[in-house]
């Protein structure tokens, strides 16, 4: 399984192949130090973003409170960012020992010469630091026909040009364009009162601090215009008089999707302007209920909507906004296909103006995040290119690529839902004016009857649903109520 360790310098994704229920903190420590030997840990493995809630080493991760093991389980930690270069060989059949001994016998044996090696710095400089280790057979990652990969003899004795040529090319992504999103005409369309209270929580900080939440509605198949065909068996025409015209068949062919939005749900979140994304996600007891409510309506996760600060012009989205957008694609799309889930991102222009827009990232970009090839770096606006790939732009490497050319333009539409309404206060907002109460929701409850208000219009709130479930039945309850 795959487990995502968060590190203040970036996500790691570790593949484990043991059992989920063997799974330790120490499992994990080793499948990093197969990449990152060197790591030194400032703060151990924990389950909340802050590293406050330490890890029990003495369990299993199964075991451990709020533990839901599954791929994509994120845990915590703080690292020396000098430390975390990648020099080793990462693979599954790594030989851990071997490094070991090595590092062990450079230790014991002091030499008077010296080399250098580069090291990323806590301020993410690359800087040249002096070492004693000369023997290049303890670093098998320099003799790598790739950075961090292994030796081409140690993976095949002998090659052919063709199948060395084949190889590269895995590692080489030729940057491109394109043109059109996933999304069909019609666009997006999203339900103007959820993205008005979002936005509206984001103006009581002047748009200064980063906020996401996940967007719930349906895809919707669009259907060509009628298109008539030939038949391609003509044998049964005759000739002269009665002869027979071909005949025609009238069929409508599934084009692509669009997207229409009920509600959004924004999850546990804290701001924080350190954090690559702007912000860090915090557990989510509730996660499991907006699945399942969602499910009862109908509704799936159709997309995500970030609010952003005032930018330059130009400056769509930060390369951890793209990178993480394009891990929800793979994760809609169950890997690297064709997917209507779109970003959507709210924020507000030099005039006060607010501004929505709608996007996706490219399928290229999908496959470079799905391979993680794509890398944060000093510059927002550039996703930069992990060392064992290469990009190709205008016919030359390039270390780093912008990031308005993974971006496709979503056609965007204002809704008025007839499904569902708005105007329980949201979960999850501290220092909003209105909390989730009881007496929101009898305050809500009681406009039955009035105003052309039924009950059943007035209940058809999902930030009322989801409050239901922390005191009905979800199982039971929530199945005759949706």
């Amino acid at each position: 399984m795959i487990i995502r360790v968060r590190t203040n310098i970036g996500i790691w994704r570790v593949t484990i192949t043991s059992p989920a229920s063997s799974i330790t903190t120490q499992t994990i420590l080793d499948t990093i130090a197969q990449t990152r030997p060197h790591v030194v840990y400032e703060a151990p493995l924990s389950l909340d973003p802050k590293c406050s809630e330490p890890i029990d080493t003495s369990r299993p991760l199964c075991e451990q409170q709020g533990v839901q093991m599954r791929d994509g389980l994120m845990v915590y930690c703080k690292v020396d960012a000098s430390t975390c270069a990648e020099n080793t060989v990462g693979n599954n059949n790594g030989n851990t020992n071997d490094i070991n001994m090595s590092t062990t016998a450079a230790a014991s044996e002091p030499s008077s010469s010296t080399i250098t090696k580069r090291i990323i710095a806590k301020d993410g400089t690359i800087k040249l630091i002096h070492t004693t280790d000369t023997d290049p057979s303890s670093n098998k990652s320099e003799l790598g026909f790739r950075k961090g990969l292994m030796p081409l003899r140690d993976i095949k004795k002998s090659w052919t040009l063709n199948e060395f040529t084949a190889m590269d090319d895995k590692y080489n992504f030729k940057i491109k364009r394109q043109e059109s999103s996933f999304v069909g005409v019609e666009g997006l369309h999203l339900e103007s009162g959820a993205v008005e209270s979002f936005q509206n929580y984001l103006r009581r900080f002047q748009f200064r601090q980063q906020r996401f939440g996940y967007l719930y509605g349906r895809f919707v198949e669009e259907e060509e215009e009628v298109k008539e065909e030939e038949e391609e068996d003509r044998s049964h025409l005759r000739q002269g008089w009665g002869a027979r015209m071909p005949q025609k068949e009238e069929s409508k062919v599934k084009k692509n999707k669009k997207v229409i939005v009920e509600a959004i749900y924004e999850p546990p979140q804290e701001a924080d302007a350190d954090a690559a994304e702007g912000f860090v996600m915090l557990d989510d007891d509730q996660e499991e209920n907006v699945e399942h409510v969602a499910s009862l309506l109908g509704l799936q996760k159709v997309g995500w909507i970030v609010g952003q600060p005032p930018r330059e012009t130009g400056f769509q989205f930060s390369a951890a906004e793209v990178i993480m957008a394009a891990e929800l694609q793979l994760e809609c799309a169950q890997g690297v296909e064709e997917t209507p889930f779109v970003t959507v991102r709210c924020t507000v222009g030099d005039e006060g103006n607010v501004i929505v827009e709608a996007f996706q990232v490219s399928l290229q970009c999908m496959e470079m995040v799905a391979e993680e090839a794509l890398d944060i770096g000093p510059n927002p606006g550039f996703c930069y290119v992990n060392e064992t790939f290469t990009a190709i732009q205008e016919g030359k490497p390039s270390p780093t690529v912008e990031n308005n050319f993974f971006l496709t333009l979503v056609p965007i539409h204002g809704y008025q839902s007839d499904m569902l309404v708005t105007q329980f206060p949201f979960a999850n907002r501290p220092f909003d004016d209105r909390q989730q109460t009881h007496d929101e929701m009898k305050r809500q409850l009681t406009k039955s009857g009035q105003a052309g208000w039924t009950f059943i219009d007035l209940l058809s709130d999902f930030a009322l649903l989801l409050y239901l479930c922390k005191f009905l039945d979800v199982s039971q309850d929530m199945p005759k109520i949706c």
